[in-house]
């Protein structure tokens, strides 16, 4: 039988061994519980496509639901078929996981992150993890860069709003693992209503007509899209900063890492690392390229990017 405690933990992180745990000592639910989770799971699904996060709300009652309603949300979201609503549900779990660790304990902090695998060592109010760890699990996030940590005898120092970023890296890889269900492993029931439940809409840049105009490309660059492909970089942003707009080197690398790091957000399967991104840009600055017209890029990138 769980504990207050371990279903408390189990509710902030539902992928969570003691989650699974829990899970596994319940009977599975049917009929008015099991329509009372589905539509549960649901309204969580729905909230993680139209807010981009699930809120984490600190209840006294109905926990168990909601940690029985997670395998259900995975259920569900596969069965969909949505490569974006996917991503979009894995990225707003992880960021309501780290919104509810932001409260938790050192303890709990290390309980945590020895659930998902990651050796910490606590030191007053810092942690330290080990540099390695540190490389593998590395925040998407600008400042988040190895140059402002400090290192102590091969391990990285974080304060606690560093670790949160850090286990929330991890906490996304490991609500990954596993999806999507293979659709011969969903319940039909799981299927049908998945079939009423709306993707999120992605918002794709209104670009401008006419053959003389570029504010398309600053509208693209404002504007994650969840299909980035290699042409994009190099036919379009990277001739764009550097030729048009006369950055630097390093400054138009950082503003493509960026945006494509924003679009991960959507779908975060790329072939785009940061080798290919700086030698576009230096590519761009030794030949003067130019970016494509919105008419050309239309004809070119059709059914590569879907930009339009």
């Amino acid at each position: 039988m769980f504990t207050e405690e371990s279903l408390s933990f189990a509710y902030k992180f539902p992928f969570s061994k003691y989650a699974k745990e829990i899970v596994s000592e319940e009977p599975a639910p049917s009929g008015a519980d099991l329509n009372r989770i589905l539509r549960s799971a649901e309204s969580r699904l729905e909230e993680a496509f139209s807010k981009e996060r699930i809120e984490y709300r600190n209840l006294k009652y109905g926990k168990i639901d909601y940690v029985i309603g997670y395998p259900y949300c995975r259920l569900l979201v596969s069965a969909m078929g949505n490569r974006t609503a996917l991503f979009r549900y894995i990225y707003a779990e992880a960021n309501r996981s780290k919104e509810a660790l932001e409260s938790g304990t050192p303890k709990e902090i290390m309980r945590l992150s020895e659930n998902l695998g990651l050796k910490l060592s606590l030191n007053k109010n810092d942690f330290a993890v080990a540099f390695n760890v540190f490389l593998n699990y590395m925040s998407e996030r600008e400042d988040f860069n190895l140059s402002r940590f400090r290192l102590q005898s091969g391990l990285v120092v974080l304060n606690r709003y560093e670790l949160s970023e850090l286990l929330r890296s991890a906490m996304i890889k490991e609500i990954s693992r596993g999806l999507p269900i293979k659709a011969a492993d969903i319940p039909k029931q799981i299927i049908e209503i998945a079939k009423g439940i709306k993707p999120p809409k992605v918002e794709m840049p209104k670009v401008k007509t006419g053959s003389g105009s570029i504010s398309w490309i600053e509208q693209l660059l404002n504007t994650p899209i969840p299909d980035v492909r290699h042409r994009v970089v190099n036919l379009v942003l990277a001739p764009y900063l550097i030729t048009v707009k006369g950055m630097s080197v390093d400054d138009a690398f950082k503003s493509i890492s960026s945006y494509i790091e924003r679009c991960k957000e959507l779908d975060p399967n790329t072939n785009i690392n940061d080798s290919y991104i700086r030698y576009q840009c230096e590519y761009a600055k030794k030949k003067g390229r130019r970016p494509l017209s919105l008419e050309k890029a239309k004809e070119l990138l059709e059914g590569t990017a879907n930009l339009w």
